[in-house]
């Protein structure tokens, strides 16, 4: 019986052999970038997969007096507030003046939810590793927050980096005035 175990496995392995197919080989071996394209402020824009939580309808807001102009009000989301910041007046210092922005990107990092609303949404996209152009002048307004991006058709889409965005711009501090404590006001 040991015999027959045996030169069955042998049958099963020569089988085996004979009727195997070779794994797959990955001829190319390249690595994509991959974001969603948007623009801020008509600016256009590459958002880092996972930088963002989501694009919605801008939500109704309330407005909150006493903050900077770039927020625009708070709303309710999932069950929760979210800050909503104008793009047009955050990066450009002017309001939009035209039809409403419809849609706002959901940014959720540590200490930090908020919303930032949106001239455009077109699509997610990958693009080769090492197309990326760190030399290309990028929009003075946007240049401190982004790092290089990658051409496409006649546009230069710049790579905001939601980290740079919240580090340099002071968006933990939205009041619009700057209070002074009583026991200030006693000393002069």
């Amino acid at each position: 019986m040991a015999v027959s175990a045996l030169s069955s496995l042998d049958q099963l392995e020569e089988s085996y052999t004979q009727c195997a197919v070779l794994s797959p080989v990955q001829e190319n071996n390249e690595m994509f970038w991959v974001g969603t394209s948007l623009s801020i402020a008509g600016v256009p824009l590459l958002i880092g997969e996972g930088e963002l939580e989501e694009i919605i309808e801008t939500p109704a807001y309330t407005a909150i007096p006493g903050t900077k102009s770039w927020v625009l009000g708070v709303a309710s989301h999932r069950g929760g507030l979210l800050p909503i910041i104008s793009g047009d007046v955050l990066f450009r210092n002017t309001p939009y003046s035209s039809k409403p922005r419809e849609y706002c990107m959901v940014v959720r990092l540590p200490g930090y939810h908020f919303g930032v609303t949106l001239s455009r949404i077109e699509r997610d996209l990958k693009f080769p590793v090492t197309e990326r152009d760190m030399t290309k002048t990028i929009d003075p307004d946007f240049a401190p927050y982004c790092l290089g991006g990658f051409h496409r058709d006649s546009d230069f889409l710049a790579i905001l980096d939601i980290h740079k965005l919240v580090a340099d711009s002071g968006l933990a501090n939205a009041s619009a005035a700057v209070k002074v404590s009583i026991e200030d006001k006693n000393n002069d």
